[in-house]
């Protein structure tokens, strides 16, 4: 997954719009402003939900970019990043644009299969098309899953949560077609992509925060992660522990301070509240720890 310029992409996009290979994909179910009319959805395709009873006005929907379209994406792109703002936990209608030379139905039909997954040997949903777990997928999914995860799809922008243009692309040599097969491990992973963006919005919203990029995914992750190892399970809980680790350091919790505290978890006593009899001296003890092995 790349980085790119917006004037590099629309380089790219216009050339693909031009040839016909430049498609937008869109979810309206939470964003009433990009419902289509009945007009419009019928020069639309209805990307088919396996597992959700939904109307046609709520169903993802693909549309062809074509070059008379093609000058209004930086204006477009804007709009995005104005209308999304800082904020990780609002509904994100525009889902990327897709470049490929096949057509919309193949595509649709494609998506809608990939859509359904079966790690745990029962349906789930893959919110694969929403930007706030497709940028996490590069670092769970080995580059053949991306690969057939996309299918007929040669390459897919977006708006990460960061607001930074990027594009997937992960093909190479051979391009894979099919399920993903899903490890254990792999769908536990994607399973705390939504605990991580919350946790990523709890830190980004407090005072003196460094922003987003002090607080990466991977770090999030791993302390989630730790988290459960240590058992804790209540969302504050979970979540006062995340901001610890990021507000400290990430291996905080090894601290003996950590150790002991952790070890009288249970009953009545949660983490929040142990946690809140910790002294100034013991955080400063636990922040300036030296490198532990």
């Amino acid at each position: 997954m790349d980085s790119m310029s917006d004037e590099a992409w629309m380089t790219e996009a216009s050339e693909a719009a031009r040839e016909g290979r430049l498609y937008r994909l869109v979810d309206p179910s939470e964003a009433p402003d990009w419902v289509l009319s009945d007009e419009a959805r019928q020069q639309a395709t209805l990307i088919r939900h396996p597992l959700l009873a939904q109307t046609p006005a709520q169903r993802l929907y693909l549309e062809r970019i074509g070059q008379h379209r093609a000058a209004a994406l930086a204006s477009q792109l804007e709009r995005q990043r104005a209308e999304r703002g800082a904020g990780l936990l609002g509904p994100v209608p525009l889902c990327g644009w897709l470049i490929s030379r096949h057509a919309s139905t193949s595509i649709a039909t494609y998506l809608s299969r990939q859509l359904k997954q079966t790690p745990e040997g029962k349906p789930a949903l893959l919110r694969f098309y929403d930007p706030r777990v497709l940028e996490h997928l590069p670092r769970i999914l080995e580059p053949w899953q991306l690969s057939a995860l996309l299918g007929p799809i040669d390459r897919w922008a977006y708006l990460d949560t960061e607001l930074h243009l990027r594009c997937l692309d992960p093909h190479g040599e051979v391009r894979r077609l099919g399920g993903l097969k899903l490890s254990a491990e792999q769908w536990h992973a994607i399973q705390r992509i939504g605990q991580i963006n919350r946790c990523r919005e709890l830190y980004r919203t407090l005072p003196g925060s460094a922003g987003l990029s002090k607080a990466p995914a991977e770090s999030v992750d791993a302390l989630l992660v730790a988290a459960h190892r240590a058992g804790l399970r209540d969302r504050p809980d979970v979540a006062t522990f995340v901001l610890h680790g990021l507000t400290t350091r990430i291996d905080f919790h090894r601290h003996p301070i950590m150790q002991a505290l952790l070890g009288r978890l249970g009953g009545r006593l949660n983490y929040i509240g142990l946690s809140n009899q910790l002294s100034d001296a013991d955080w400063e003890a636990i922040s300036d720890m030296g490198e532990m092995t």
